[in-house]
């Protein structure tokens, strides 16, 4: 495969995903096994997953929190996608503007950050002080500039 975007989801990532979601909704113990299993059976699938875009990372998302809490009042949720463009403090505020532009005034918003486990702790750079240190700087830098975003209500910062 050419491009970061075409590989599938990793498996870790969505059951990640699904075990912080159902966290944070409060999500009984008994649907959270039977949600993973839905995953899994999907993560299976390697030959139909031709990969997510940004848009459809938070639409499976958005599913999850569905099927976790159908009865609640669900975040609004924007992806900021770092799997094709590699992270730049430069850019940042840009990019997470645009990002949070998905789901205009919402007023409770989950802001999901992806590619930068990827590109700073992907094969032998894991073990690297160096490499970890830049994607802990990486995410500060993410973290910081979500936090100026002026005129929301809740946002909270996911990053995979």
């Amino acid at each position: 495969m050419t491009s970061a975007a075409a590989a599938p989801t990793r498996p870790a990532r969505l059951r990640t995903l699904n075990a912080m979601l159902a966290s944070l909704v409060g999500t009984e113990a008994p649907l959270r096994r039977d949600v993973d299993a839905v995953v899994r059976v999907f993560e299976s699938d390697e030959f139909s997953a031709q990969g997510l875009d940004a848009q459809g990372l938070a639409d499976a998302a958005a599913h999850l929190l569905r099927l976790l809490a159908p009865d609640a009042v669900l975040p609004a949720i924007a992806v900021l996608d770092h799997r094709d463009e590699p992270f730049e403090p430069l850019w940042a505020p840009e990019r997470i503007e645009t990002a949070l532009g998905q789901v205009g005034d919402a007023p409770d918003v989950l802001l999901w950050v992806v590619g930068l486990q990827d590109q700073y702790l992907a094969g032998p750079k894991a073990r690297s002080a160096k490499a970890r240190l830049a994607y802990d700087e990486a995410v500060e830098c993410v973290n910081a500039y979500a936090a100026r975003v002026q005129g929301r209500g809740r946002l909270t910062v996911v990053v995979l």
